[in-house]
C-alpha cells in the first residue's frame, strides 16, 4: 500500500544537521524515522541534509527577508507545493504564524479537494513600536520606512482577510498555549484547536543546575535591545535596589540599535558597576551564566511567547516578567515567579526584591519549574504531531 504524503511548509529554512528551536526541524527529524509516510517539507536552502535519509526538501531558494506576511515568499510556498499537489493527501502550514496576520497562499488560491489542513502552532503577535521598525535606516530609506509603518494599520486590516480565509479552511490549528487559543475562538470553533506545548532538546538542561544561594544578587536579562523589551523599565529599577543590595549585579545577553543609548542611561543613574553586558554569548555558556543567577527578569512590553522564560524553567530558575509576556501555561497561577504591570520600574524593583528577599521562595519556584520541565521536552511534545497527521490520514 502506498504511504500518504504530508506537505509540511516549514520554518526551518537552511536544512543542516544543527537542530534549531522551533519544532519544524524536531517534527521532521521525527518523521525521518517513521514509516508510516512520505514527507515533503520546504525549506529555503540545503546546505547539510546528511542527518535526513527519507525528507524530500523542496528548495524555494528566496532572496531577501524572509516572513511569511511576504506576499513573494509566501507564494514561492504556494508555487511549491502546486508542483507536487497531485501527490499531497495532507498539508501541515508549521512556518511561524501570527492570530489575524499570518496566511497562506494554498487554500486560497487552489482547491484543497478535502485534504485535511493542519496549522501552527501559532502565536499571538507582538506590538511594533516606531523606534524598533525604523532601526538601522538613515536619510531617505528612513523617511520611506515611516510612510510604511504609518500604513501598517492598512496592511493589518488585508492581513486580517487573508488570515480568516486561510483559517477557514483548517481542520485542527494547534496553539503552544491557553492565551492563543482563547483569542483563536474568536474565529474558529475551539473543537479545532489544539494545545501542544513549545519544546526544547531537555538533555540541553540536565548538565545545569540552579546555583544561586540567598547570597546571590545575579539578575539576568537575555534578548535583543528592542524598544519593546522594556529594559529601559529594568535599568532603572536596579538603583532601588542597590539601595538594599549593594552588590546587584545585572546581566545582559543582549545586542542591538539601542545598546549605546542604554550605556548612557546606565552612567546618568550611576550604576555601572552593576551592570554587565555580554552580547550574544553562546548557548551553553548562557546557559552557565543563567543557572548561576538569582533571577531571570525580562521586563516586556509586548511579546509572542516568552521563551527566555522556558529556559529558565528548565534549569529552575526564578522569573520576574510582565504581563505582556505570552507564557500563561508556563507559570500556572504564578507558581515559577512573579509577573508585574509593563513599564513600571517600581513594581519591577519591588518584584525582584521580594526575590532577593526570600530565598526560600525562590527554592520553591525552582522546584515548581524542575517538576514540570518535562511536559516540554520534545520527546513528549513532537509524538503529539504525528499522532494528529494519523488521525487525519
Amino acid at each position: 500500500m502506498k504511504k500518504p504524503r504530508l506537505f509540511i511548509v516549514s520554518d526551518y529554512r537552511d536544512v543542516t544537521c544543527e537542530p534549531g528551536r522551533d519544532p519544524s526541524y524536531w517534527i521532521l527529524k521525527k518523521l525521518d524515522k517513521n514509516d508510516k509516510f512520505n514527507v515533503y517539507s520546504t525549506t529555503n536552502k540545503v546546505l547539510d541534509r546528511s542527518c535526513f535519509k527519507n525528507i524530500d526538501f523542496l528548495t524555494l531558494g528566496y532572496k531577501g527577508d524572509i516572513q511569511i506576511q511576504k506576499p513573494r515568499y509566501n507564494y514561492s510556498i504556494y508555487k511549491a507545493y502546486k508542483k507536487v499537489e497531485e501527490e499531497v493527501q495532507m498539508i501541515h502550514h508549521c512556518e511561524k504564524f501570527q492570530v489575524s496576520r499570518g496566511y497562506n497562499f494554498i487554500p486560497i488560491l487552489s482547491k484543497m479537494n478535502d485534504k485535511p489542513f493542519l496549522i501552527g502552532p501559532l502565536e499571538l503577535p507582538h506590538k511594533v513600536f516606531e523606534d524598533d521598525f525604523l532601526s538601522d535606516t538613515k536619510s531617505f530609506k528612513r523617511l520611506s520606512k515611516k510612510f510604511g509603518y504609518h500604513g501598517i494599520s492598512t496592511l493589518r486590516h488585508i492581513f486580517q482577510y487573508l488570515f480568516k480565509k486561510t483559517i477557514e479552511h483548517a481542520d485542527k490549528v494547534i496553539v503552544p498555549d491557553t492565551e492563543v487559543k482563547n483569542e483563536l475562538i474568536k474565529y474558529i470553533s475551539p473543537s479545532k484547536i489544539e494545545l501542544i506545548n513549545y519544546g526544547v532538546k531537555l538533555s540541553t538542561y540536565q548538565s545545569y543546575r540552579y546555583e544561586a544561594d540567598e547570597n546571590n544578587y545575579n539578575i539576568i536579562y537575555a534578548g535583543s535591545t528592542l524598544e519593546r523589551k522594556g529594559i529601559k523599565y529594568l535599568l532603572e529599577a536596579i538603583p532601588s535596589i542597590e539601595q538594599e543590595f549593594p552588590d546587584v549585579t545585572l546581566h545582559l545577553r543582549t545586542s542591538g540599535y539601542k545598546v549605546e543609548e542604554y550605556k548612557k542611561i546606565i552612567k546618568e543613574i550611576g550604576i555601572s558597576k552593576n551592570v554587565i553586558f555580554h552580547e550574544r554569548l553562546e548557548k551553553e555558556k548562557y546557559l552557565e551564566l543563567l543557572s548561576k543567577s538569582r533571577v531571570l527578569c525580562l521586563p516586556t512590553l509586548s511579546e509572542g511567547y516568552g521563551w527566555t522564560v522556558l529556559d529558565a524553567l528548565c534549569l529552575g530558575v526564578p522569573v520576574v516578567t510582565t504581563t505582556e509576556c505570552r507564557c500563561n501555561d508556563l507559570f500556572e497561577n504564578s507558581n515559577i515567579g512573579i509577573r508585574v504591570t509593563p513599564g513600571d520600574s517600581k513594581v519591577l524593583a519591588e518584584a525582584i526584591l521580594k526575590l532577593f528577599n526570600d530565598f526560600e521562595l525562590c527554592k520553591k519556584f525552582s522546584q515548581n519549574e524542575l517538576r514540570k520541565r518535562e511536559k516540554f521536552d520534545y520527546a513528549t511534545v513532537i509524538p503529539k504531531y504525528v499522532e494528529l497527521y494519523e488521525k487525519y490520514i
